[in-house]
């Protein structure tokens, strides 16, 4: 089951000359799906990645914003306003592995209030184990969320997935610590 989680990423530097991504502190976090494979992008390769992909029909990619962290921080960057859109991103993926990642960040979301619960107002509401909306969007219809059948020794695993498809890598934390 862990590997259903797995978030590949593809360390391969940027071939455009003078790319910034290295040397970079902000950078544009593209999720390749169905594959599961994350890329990471400055921002003007990240315009030219979303141009291509909308001229060949395959619409928005799914992406977010994320900073590096700062040497000795040993806390994930972590920017609300790119989780919110990854959760947005990730409604319009009909896949299960999908609505798991966007039950994940709906737990973050909730945590720093992005995000609030409200009641149930629909049939397929009530069955639902969260109904969020954003409370700036007055407008925003409740989105009903369905938590993943996961095995509970797979649940290390998958934060360090989504600690990995958000920010830094979890382990080079413990490795250097």
């Amino acid at each position: 089951m862990a590997d259903d989680w797995k978030i590949h990423r593809d360390r391969t530097a940027c071939d455009k000359p003078g790319c910034p991504l290295p040397a970079s502190r902000a950078y544009v976090a593209v999720l390749e799906w169905p594959a599961c494979v994350r890329h990471e992008m400055c921002e003007a390769c990240f315009v030219d990645h979303e141009r291509r992909c909308q001229s060949q029909g395959a619409g928005a990619p799914i992406f977010w914003r994320a900073l590096r962290k700062q040497s000795g921080s040993r806390e994930p960057v972590l920017d609300l306003a790119s989780l919110r859109v990854l959760f947005d991103r990730l409604g319009t993926v009909d896949d299960d592995r999908a609505r798991a990642l966007r039950y994940f960040c709906t737990l973050l979301l909730l945590r720093k209030r992005v995000l609030k619960m409200v009641a149930p107002r629909t049939k397929e509401q009530e069955r639902a184990d969260l109904v969020v909306v954003d409370p700036k969007l007055k407008e925003m219809e409740p989105v009903a969320l369905f938590a993943p059948a996961i095995d509970i020794s797979d649940l290390s695993a998958i934060k360090d997935e989504l600690l990995a498809a958000i920010g830094e890598d979890a382990g080079k934390d413990a490795d250097a610590g």
